[in-house]
């Protein structure tokens, strides 16, 4: 099964695991704040620096996007996130006679490795897809192509409070074999 469809079953896994935490019994009240919810969700906005052929496509116009979130606990130094996230990249001069407008739509699975207890850093990496759409104009003509590539992430992160965080990021990953969509990234985030 393609990618882009099995993405559409994401919905469906959230809200049955939703169901089943709902059943779960009640944590002891001897444990941590932080041990007592063992998931929480927030939402992001962030800035995107394209790299590599993208940015010379975009003539090197920033992107920006939001995001959601669900972060679940596992212990005091590990936990594990999904992210889905839409970025725009607006029109900027043409290069090479083309005008590009870029947007994508990000699924990501993360691992966060936490340095320390407390207003920490981390470390984040993933794995998941992007679908891409590039609408390039050239004079009257137009064409617009669509795309669903792997990305695979790598980041730094900070907690800056108990629901804020700071996160740099760098996503790597293609629209064709030899256009690679490379973007870093500035996030924050905000636990509800």
């Amino acid at each position: 099964m393609p990618l882009a469809r099995r993405l559409y079953l994401l919905p469906l896994c959230l809200g049955a695991t939703l169901l089943m935490a709902e059943d779960a019994p009640a944590p002891s009240p001897k444990r941590s704040a932080r041990t007592c919810t063992p998931s929480a969700f927030g939402a992001t906005v962030q800035v995107s620096a394209p790299l590599r052929d993208l940015k010379e496509s975009l003539d090197g116009r920033t992107g920006f996007g939001v995001g959601l979130q669900w972060t679940r606990e596992h212990g005091e130094f590990h936990a594990s996130r999904t992210r889905m996230e839409f970025n725009v990249f607006p029109e900027g001069q043409p290069v090479g006679g083309v005008k590009t407008y870029a947007k994508d739509y990000l699924v990501s699975f993360d691992h966060l490795f936490r340095l320390g207890s407390g207003r920490r850093p981390y470390l984040a990496a993933g794995v998941g897809g992007v679908h891409w759409v590039l609408d390039q104009t050239a004079g009257s003509a137009s064409d617009r192509l669509r795309t669903t590539k792997l990305a695979f992430t790598a980041g730094l992160g900070w907690q800056l409070s108990e629901r804020v965080n700071l996160e740099g990021r760098y996503v790597f990953s293609g629209i064709r074999k030899t256009f690679d969509a490379n973007t870093a990234q500035v996030s924050l985030g905000w636990r509800f």
